[in-house]
């Protein structure tokens, strides 16, 4: 019998700012993972810098997928 391949869809799109409204890319998150909350710390970007999440809030969905505006700032 054949491996079976498991494909998980992206549920949602974090468009992400810094505090003073720069944007600074996007994140997508796959089927299951949590939608965004204030406090919670993640890496992102080239050098994997540690982020914390400071303000969010959902946008209207496009094609089944949630969209979330989150404002971050740089941990140190």
């Amino acid at each position: 019998m054949g491996s079976q391949q498991r494909t998980e869809a992206i549920e949602a799109v974090w468009f992400l700012y810094s505090e003073d409204e720069q944007p600074m890319g996007r994140v997508y998150r796959r089927e299951g993972e949590p939608a965004p909350v204030i406090g919670l710390r993640f890496r992102h970007g080239d050098g994997e810098a540690e982020v914390e999440i400071v303000q969010c809030r959902e946008l209207g969905p496009t094609c089944l997928m949630r969209r979330f505006r989150v404002v971050v700032r740089a941990v140190l």
